[in-house]
């Protein structure tokens, strides 16, 4: 007998599934009508049940007969599911790492070797968490164990199959009958979802192809930070409601410690707390709410993506995804221990590997969506709906939509001219011009601004001198940073090092404070 011991997610094709595998699920309410069909799919289709699921998912299986446990997650890695060997032979699992904590057999240790790894990248990559011997499934594999021991596999791996017979409206038209079949199915008939919004295309085109009610957008007193005009301009041109949710500084930095909590994972995306604060407040005014997640990683979105030359010298280059927070030589000035075996260009090259046969536009997707996409983007996303109880569902994180990607030439995602360009030709019909082929603005956060102000750093300066800063860092190349950062004077060869490069300062200062604070909150705090 097969029982499933742990759920999270969300099936699209419920209704195909349950014609396919005669479960009747009248009357059931979404959870445990999945769950119902999650079981019948592993006991019809075993270790490739993952194939036949259109959704998100993170599911734990038990054979009550042999204790054989499975662990599955969905092909773009949009649910979480974490595991760990005890010492004495045992599997603990848990769709959250807090899940394991309080379970016999669990010991509580720091995975320093990732340190490095998030002051690189702003976020930890891959199947290894910053707690040892915590791993994550990894997207579209699967996790067996029994009496054999551990197994590792997978029912699905990343490929692009380029399709050259098709043109530019063939495409846009393929991605609006997508569209449209991704929010048929994303919600049930009794659900009102509402969505985020900003002055992009892609929660414009979102908002269009939907029935949300509202528009929500993050907004901030510093104006040029914040894309509310563009926004509520296209919640009028579309006749929908609109709100503006204000983000201050005081909500910002008081949230960080909760934000943290349920992230489980330090992550330097300011922009990620932000929308946490938002969530927050939107929760207050609607259940459901669509975001954009995915758009930018299937077609290219990302001003990066125009610039492939820069990998054109080099006979191995290393693309280190949509995100490079800090550059190795200044991870080794500020890390009292460096692990010179496991370099984070090490990580990526082999990570974006499989992606080398194909264009290099695609071989940087094939290496944002093992890394970038699925570690800080997907991450971010079930991390704050379950923190903030808002459930946050994602239009274009549908295998239909993703399917259209993995056959779209890269011509028709990016050339010199602009980003997205099969998807702003979509939106183009059903948005202005001005809004369909509006250049990305990246979701702007104050906080540069924000951390310079000492009404709202204070923590930063107790953080940088603390016990946790002592334990990793080197406390002069700490002192030297906030210097520099706050107008202050250093030596000579740190304004060497630092000049014509002051920009990025504001990104270090916060990279490694929310270290220092995540550390403090999980092993000193936790421990107390």
């Amino acid at each position: 007998m097969i029982e499933l011991k742990a759920y999270q997610g969300l099936i699209r094709n419920h209704r195909q599934l349950a014609d396919r595998l005669h479960v009747d699920a009248a009357g059931c309410t979404r959870h445990e009508r999945e769950k119902r069909l999650m079981t019948a799919a592993y006991e019809a289709w075993g270790d490739q049940m993952g194939l036949h699921v259109n959704g998100q998912f993170g599911a734990v299986f038990c054979d009550t007969e042999t204790g054989e446990l499975f662990c599955v997650r969905d092909v773009l890695g949009a649910e979480l599911l974490f595991y760990y060997e005890t010492a004495d032979g045992r599997l603990l699992y848990g769709t959250q790492i807090s899940d394991l904590f309080d379970q016999p057999g669990f010991v509580r240790d720091l995975n320093e070797d990732l340190i490095q790894f998030y002051l690189g990248l702003s976020y930890i990559p891959g199947e290894e968490t910053l707690f040892k011997g915590v791993y994550k499934v990894e997207p579209g594999g699967f996790v067996r164990f029994g009496e054999n021991g551990l197994e590792r596999g997978r029912y699905w791996d990343l490929a692009f199959d380029p399709d050259e017979t098709k043109t530019l409206d063939d495409w846009a038209d393929a991605l609006s009958d997508a569209m449209d079949e991704s929010m048929r199915d994303i919600c049930d008939a009794d659900e009102q979802p509402d969505s985020f919004l900003s002055g992009g295309v892609d929660s414009s085109y979102m908002l269009a192809k939907s029935r949300a009610r509202t528009g929500f957008c993050a907004v901030y007193a510093n104006q040029e930070a914040s894309e509310e005009a563009e926004a509520r301009a296209t919640a009028d041109y579309l006749e929908r409601g609109f709100e503006g949710i204000e983000v201050t500084p005081e909500e910002f930095f008081a949230t960080l410690d909760e934000f943290l909590l349920a992230y489980e994972q330090p992550t330097s995306d300011a922009a990620g707390l932000s929308l946490y604060c938002a969530c927050k407040q939107v929760k207050q005014r609607t259940d459901l709410c669509f975001s954009g997640e995915g758009a930018d990683e299937f077609f290219a979105g990302y001003n990066g993506y125009q610039n492939t030359s820069r990998f054109e010298k080099g006979s191995d280059p290393v693309y280190y995804g949509a995100t490079q927070a800090m550059r190795a030589l200044d991870q080794k000035h500020y890390l009292k221990r460096y692990c010179k075996a496991r370099p984070v260009a090490d990580f990526m090259r082999q990570r974006g590997a499989g992606g080398r046969a194909y264009d290099t536009v695609s071989w940087m997707l094939y290496t944002d969506l093992r890394s970038y996409f699925e570690g800080s983007i997907l991450f971010n996303s079930t991390k704050i709906s379950r923190g903030t109880g808002l459930d946050i569902r994602m239009p274009y994180c549908d295998l239909r939509i993703f399917d259209i990607a993995l056959h779209m030439p890269s011509r028709f995602k990016v050339d010199a001219t602009g980003n997205k360009l099969a998807l702003r030709k979509a939106a183009s019909r059903v948005l202005p011009k001005t809004v369909a082929y509006r250049k990305k603005l990246g979701f702007p956060v104050p906080i540069r601004d924000w951390l310079a102000d000492s009404a709202y750093n204070g923590d930063i300066r107790r953080a940088f001198k603390s016990e946790a800063a002592a334990k990793f860092f080197e406390q002069k190349e700490l002192d030297a940073l906030l210097s520099m950062f706050l107008g202050g004077k250093t030596n000579l060869w740190h304004k060497l090092r630092y000049r014509g490069n002051t920009g990025p300062l504001w990104r270090r200062v916060w990279s490694i404070y929310v270290f220092i604070r995540w550390y403090e909150l999980f092993f000193q705090e936790a421990a107390k």
